[in-house]
């Protein structure tokens, strides 16, 4: 189970941040940000970790807590973190248990993160490695935005049709109910 270091240095390292530049953002000292990342800071104060979570645009329990298979129970809160680090069995399973909530709120994020990629993209000649690792995030993240609108559009279908049932079933029960004449009377 990876801890809270090595979890803000996966997020910075998303980001494609130094450990100057997120202290930076973050308003807290390199050190700091070493310190966590290595160990050598175990427990973070949690102002601290509010800040790091801030800058990263993650939550703050997404850098206490890990999101390991089988460790949650009901919806899954869907987090940018999450979507980029989990395996794709693992990503599939967390969107088939999730909201249509937090698909929604995942699949807003996986659009701004796929801009901000892109414009990155454009500070690097196109045939550099930094270029070429850019282009393969946003092909990424483009490939899971997909899933998460997949799922989205089937989770609604899903909604709209048992709504339908439903009041196909209520108007059936209504029309009985005022006329009980209306009853089968098949021998």
């Amino acid at each position: 189970m990876p801890d809270i270091g090595e979890r803000v240095q996966n997020v910075r390292r998303l980001r494609m941040w130094t450990q100057v530049r997120l202290a930076k953002e973050a308003g807290v000292s390199p050190t700091t940000v070493s310190g966590i990342e290595t160990g050598k800071i175990g427990r973070p104060h949690f102002g601290t970790l509010g800040k790091l979570a801030r800058a990263l645009d993650v939550a703050p329990e997404d850098l206490l807590y890990s999101r390991e298979a089988g460790e949650q129970q009901g919806p899954v809160p869907l987090s940018l973190g999450w979507a980029r680090e989990t395996r794709d069995g693992e990503f599939e399973s967390g969107l088939e248990r999730a909201s249509l909530e937090s698909l929604d709120s995942l699949s807003r994020g996986l659009d701004v993160e796929q801009g901000r990629l892109q414009r990155l993209y454009g500070e690097f000649p196109e045939d550099s490695e930094q270029g070429r690792f850019i282009k393969r995030q946003i092909r990424e993240v483009a490939g899971r935005s997909g899933s998460v609108k997949a799922s989205a559009m089937v989770r609604r279908n899903q909604d709209e049709a048992k709504r339908k049932d439903e009041h196909a079933r209520d108007s059936a029960s209504s029309k009985q109910s005022r006329n009980p004449g209306l009853r089968d009377k098949t021998p």
